[in-house]
């Protein structure tokens, strides 16, 4: 009896849903339609209380190619953040004319990543019709906001960090337009410095000259030699997230002000990471060294300066340089120059050197 009478439930529930779906049929129209605008409805509702709990202010969106925000938070974050806490605010001002991308530099953990992300939220939030989390913003229409952020391999396809991120950097590259905005955190962190440093400065120089377009970039880094190309550069300008130093210990002011930094201050960041103190205090004597020896020499320094003395019980230097990077020598450069200088032309006919040209091309060439 029990089966029996759970089949004639089930028998009973399709058949009430049946004549209920063939009831409706009728008005299939008007029930979408009044589903859409309560989706709506509900939509724009959960917009108004959010921003007036949060006090939201009202973006103003033109077609203009300016995105100008004061006092722009994380809509994320500030939520997360202790009672006890406020998030500190940031003015972005990005256009196509005089500042379209701010070379952001700073220590780890100082909120540069933080800052790439509001700017991006801030611009699709006014976009499709919320307030923002800023004092005001004004922004020009946006097609498209590209981000190159995180570090992640690609087992199944085979492929390391450093080609996803060129691969994803690539697409952003390919596909950009004046009304783009562009999220670059830390490229070229995933191969050699001599070659990360070049990718960047390289994408910093296309971005800024291709041509083509001028998209409004926000580019975070720890290589300090590319503020050097805000001196070569109109529209490249140098920001930095403060901090302050006191005693041994660094304090994020979370704040981006103008200039280029010249601290990572990745050691202070170990250090509140709670690495073992022998390897915070060796890292801190090796740091010392090398940087004596480029003061000394003028030149870079390498692993053969470091002396393998047992760990120093040394203070971090605080007023330390950061390392730069020199030119090197090319090596192709330098075996066609061997070539080259040992070619007896006076002995050599116009035939023979056309053939010592054609080779050379084909040596540039593999």
């Amino acid at each position: 009896r029990i089966l029996g009478a759970q089949e004639k439930i089930l028998e009973l529930e399709e058949q009430l849903f049946e004549q209920l779906v063939l009831g409706l049929a009728d008005y299939i129209q008007p029930i979408q339609h009044n589903a859409h605008l309560i989706a709506r409805i509900d939509c724009l509702l959960s917009f108004a209380k959010v921003a007036q709990k949060n006090n939201y202010c009202r973006p103003q969106i033109d077609d203009s190619l300016v995105l100008d925000v004061r006092q722009g938070r994380h809509p994320v974050i500030e939520q997360q953040m202790a009672l006890d806490e406020a998030y500190v605010p940031n003015d972005v001002y990005l256009d196509n004319e005089e500042q379209q991308i701010l070379m952001i530099t700073g220590p780890n953990m100082a909120g540069k990543s933080a800052l790439l992300r509001q700017t991006a939220l801030i611009s699709l939030m006014a976009q499709m019709g919320s307030f923002v989390p800023a004092q005001s913003a004004r922004l020009g229409l946006v097609d498209k906001v590209f981000t190159r952020v995180g570090a992640s391999d690609n087992i199944s396809s085979g492929e390391s960090t450093f080609m996803v991120e060129m691969n994803e950097t690539a697409s952003i590259m390919n596909n950009i337009s004046d009304r783009s905005i562009i999220l670059l955190d830390e490229i070229g962190r995933g191969t050699s410095t001599y070659d990360g440093i070049s990718i960047a400065w390289s994408i910093a120089e296309f971005l800024h000259s291709n041509g083509v377009a001028r998209p409004k970039t926000l580019f975070a880094t720890h290589y300090h030699e590319l503020n050097e190309l805000a001196n070569k550069f109109s529209r490249i300008k140098n920001f930095n997230i403060a901090t302050r130093e006191v005693g041994q210990k660094v304090i994020f002011l979370r704040k981006l002000v103008p200039g280029g930094s010249e601290h990572s201050f990745g050691i202070h960041v170990a250090k509140m990471a709670g690495m073992p103190r022998s390897i915070v205090e060796r890292a801190a004597h090796i740091l010392t060294q090398l940087e004596q020896k480029f003061i000394d020499n003028g030149e870079a320094a390498s692993a053969d300066g470091i002396r393998a003395d047992k760990p120093q019980t040394q203070n971090i230097s605080t007023e330390s340089i950061q390392l730069s990077i020199f030119e090197t020598v090319d090596p192709t450069a330098g075996k066609i120059k061997e070539a080259l200088l040992d070619l007896d032309l006076n002995s050599m006919t116009p035939i023979d050197c056309m053939m010592k040209l054609n080779e050379l091309r084909k040596f540039l060439e593999e």
